[in-house]
């Protein structure tokens, strides 16, 4: 059974890093994002550049796709013949995995930038509004992740535009998540997310209420990590630790049950949503630590790596074990 203890996140503005009222506010919160991403690698950014508003929005699409039936919503399935592969599209890991006994409990529906006419996303014909937004999210997203690269750049000393060229193909990849709901005893063999780091720059996580997120901690125990409210999550992928010389944490997470109700036996977990926004590096990018991250104490940690490749070797595990498969950065 699930543990109930809540992980304590620390909690950044990304108001005051964009305009806060004096320079010493923004000083302070730029700081506290990057020792926040030092020491734990997860934070909740507080007004991230992505209103409120537009989250709900964003679920009230993916809610009316997820409730398609599987004879329409097969009609976008991503398939490994496609320029994008079998993420970009609809999927459920069940329908590729070695063992779907074990594969992860969920849908999702995903995309790539939009303006790439060699990777065509599959959108649905009746509801142009959804391509209209997420493709707004999308570039929202990009340039909240460009002003939190700024922050971490300044923060050891380089100037604030260094990484702007490492993201400027937008080869990230957005993914609108649906977990169905299931009896509890699901839970047993399966989870709606294996342990995982995530393989890329950066992600912007945008929970519902639904709970079921764990974050590790540095004891090793997964501590739930709520939803709070016009938050997202931010946590550093495992090439960004790379770059920092493994200064910034690449931290395990994943998505289980609920915190057990106390009449758990029998109960059937609702359906939950979330909408993943993975920032990746340009693909043929060297992937090596900064000389301003490596000292005498902390010397080079990991050899070079090019993103894209690091990125697809790690996709691959994905779907064929049907979940995320835990290593280390």
């Amino acid at each position: 059974m699930a543990k109930l203890e809540q992980a304590n996140l620390p909690i950044v503005d990304f108001a005051k890093i964009t305009g806060a009222k004096t320079a010493e506010e923004t000083k302070r919160e730029k700081h506290e994002l990057y020792r926040a991403l030092k020491d734990v690698g997860f934070v909740y950014l507080k007004h991230p550049g992505v209103s409120q508003g537009t989250v709900d929005t964003l679920f009230s699409h993916t809610k009316r796709f997820f409730d398609k039936p599987e004879s329409e919503k097969v009609a976008l399935l991503g398939r490994a013949d496609r320029p994008g592969g079998p993420s970009q599209g609809w999927s459920s890991p069940a329908r590729r995995a070695a063992n779907p006994a074990t594969s992860d409990i969920k849908e999702f529906l995903g995309i790539y930038r939009d303006d790439n006419p060699a990777k065509p996303n599959q959108w649905p014909e009746d509801s142009p509004e959804l391509r209209r937004d997420v493709n707004s999210f999308f570039d929202t997203c990009h340039e909240t992740i460009l002003t939190l690269l700024a922050v971490l750049a300044e923060e050891i000393g380089l100037d604030a535009d260094t990484f702007a060229p490492f993201i400027s193909d937008k080869n990230h990849f957005c993914a609108m998540l649906y977990y169905p709901s299931t009896p509890i005893d699901s839970f047993k063999n399966r989870v709606r997310a294996g342990t995982h780091t995530d393989y890329g720059c950066m992600t912007l996580l945008f929970n519902d209420d639904g709970e079921g997120l764990q974050v590790c901690d540095r004891n090793g125990e997964f501590q739930y990590a709520p939803r709070m409210a016009d938050c997202a999550i931010v946590n550093v992928g495992d090439l960004l630790s790379r770059l920092f010389n493994g200064n910034l944490q690449s931290t395990k997470h994943r998505v289980i049950e609920p915190p057990p109700q106390p009449s758990a036996e029998g109960q059937v977990i609702p359906a939950r949503y979330s909408i993943a926004f993975f920032g990746h590096l340009n693909p043929d990018l060297l992937v090596e630590p900064l000389a301003a991250c490596c000292t005498d104490d902390n010397p080079q940690q990991f050899e070079p790596v090019v993103a894209g490749a690091h990125v697809k070797a790690r996709v691959q595990q994905l779907h064929t074990a049907g979940h995320s498969v835990a290593q280390t950065v």
